[in-house]
């Protein structure tokens, strides 16, 4: 048999590698590709929620984890959907029974009648208007839960005219009361972890008085609840 020159083997090896690169082209960059939604940019993508970001000293967003669903537009928005009573029927069927029609309702039974073991509130934010119009945002964050001197921290930011924040430097001496003295609240939304005295757990989010979402554990059953839209695995 005729032995096989070099340059064949030489032009069968860059076949084989052309051939390799085309099926890496393919299977990584067209198969495997993320689509990014119509209308949306990747920085869009990327950045989320642009009312949840502040700046560094280098003007530099960065995320702020004390934000409560600062986007009436999109959070905030109720779809329609109104399962809450079938879905309170299958979690906690005990309290389903005591004629519980609104989320609201369901957390005044659980206050009063079950009763309330400890309250902790992680996060409390207010919106407010200075008199020249100019928007404030005042943030009480408490920090390590877990312990029992908890300590909670004073932020405040200025909101520009396309909502981003910028946080502000605070002297030392300011209270809540000082800064919310400054304009009007026109918003007050609070996160807190109820402990119940049978042993169940409530995460709940409150905006304005009115129940926003919640995760209810009723002994490892969890009802959770956005407005009145819920479920019950």
């Amino acid at each position: 048999m005729e032995p096989i020159k070099i340059r064949t083997w030489i032009m069968w090896a860059l076949v084989l590698f052309v051939l390799g690169l085309l099926a890496d082209l393919y299977f990584f960059h067209f198969l495997f590709k993320q689509k990014t939604p119509p209308g949306l940019t990747d920085e869009a993508v990327i950045s989320g929620e642009a009312n949840t970001n502040s700046t560094n000293g280098n003007g530099h967003k960065v995320a702020d984890n004390s934000f409560i669903s600062t986007d009436s537009n999109f959070e905030n928005k109720e779809s329609g959907v109104n399962n809450f009573l079938e879905s309170l029927q299958k979690c906690a069927p005990e309290v389903a029974a005591q004629a519980i029609a609104t989320p609201e309702a369901f957390i005044e039974y659980l206050r009063k009648s079950v009763g309330i073991q400890n309250e902790v509130v992680s996060l409390e934010n207010y919106h407010i208007t200075l008199p020249d119009g100019t928007k404030r945002r005042i943030h009480m964050v408490t920090s390590d839960q877990s312990n029992s001197a908890d300590k909670t921290e004073l932020r405040f930011f200025a909101v520009d005219a396309e909502g981003y924040p910028e946080r502000l430097p605070l002297k030392g001496d300011e209270t809540l009361e000082s800064l919310l003295a400054l304009g009007t609240t026109t918003r007050h939304e609070v996160r807190s972890q109820l402990f119940l005295k049978d042993n169940s757990i409530l995460n709940l989010e409150q905006h304005d008085q009115k129940v926003f979402e919640f995760q209810y554990n009723n002994q490892g059953k969890v009802l959770s609840c956005r407005f009145s839209e819920c479920r019950c695995p």
